[in-house]
């Protein structure tokens, strides 16, 4: 006797068609998966992560992935915006050993096209800051990632984040307040585009 439950998931496999997904423009429209559907409409929203190293080369950061949200279908092909990236959390609890002191910061920021993103900072201390050091440390990090994203669109400020160069740039900011040598961006989150408008025309009477 057949049995109708493999029947039924046979037939619906056969339905399905298979779409490329692709990266935005700026991380250079690189195909980043294909997924199975049997219609366009039921793959936009759909999620997808790749590694950091796919964009970057850098294979130390095969704990880091890139997300990307599924917003339009054309044919088998699907364009994807960028909505963040994360850090395994194996990998941010290695960075911390005994004795040494972990500071998370977390802060929302705006672009320069008015994006708003929140960004996770796990920095490690090689001993216990004071008090007032530790705050001094967090105003830096926070008025340094505020104005560097101020003065970036959101398709270069998410390359910049999944890069290195922050690292150093960060450090840089640091090292007259307290030598921090461990900071990883552990997370960062596009929130959406502020409802804010900049109006450039002269109204028309």
């Amino acid at each position: 006797m057949v049995d109708k439950r493999k029947v039924n998931t046979k037939d619906k496999w056969k339905e399905k068609s298979w779409y490329t997904v692709v990266a935005p423009s700026y991380f250079g429209e690189k195909e980043i998966a294909l997924t199975p559907g049997s219609d366009p409409r039921y793959i936009i929203n759909r999620t997808v992560a790749v590694p950091v190293s796919e964009f970057t080369g850098n294979f130390k950061k095969s704990s880091s992935m890139v997300l990307f949200k599924i917003d339009n279908c054309i044919g088998k092909k699907c364009s994807t915006v960028f909505i963040g990236h994360k850090v395994s959390d194996d990998a941010i609890r290695r960075m911390v050993r005994r004795r040494r002191e972990r500071i998370d910061i977390i802060t929302a920021v705006t672009t320069k096209d008015l994006y708003k993103i929140v960004v996770k900072i796990v920095l490690v201390a090689d001993n216990k800051l004071t008090g007032t050091k530790r705050a001094e440390v967090r105003a830096t990090v926070v008025s340094y990632i505020s104005d560097r994203a101020a003065n970036m669109k959101l398709s270069e400020l998410a390359l910049y984040l999944i890069g290195d160069d922050i690292y150093n740039d960060i450090s840089d900011a640091l090292k007259d307040i307290y030598p921090i040598k461990k900071i990883e961006i552990r997370r960062s989150e596009v929130e959406g585009k502020s409802e804010q408008t900049v109006l450039n025309e002269t109204p028309v009477e």
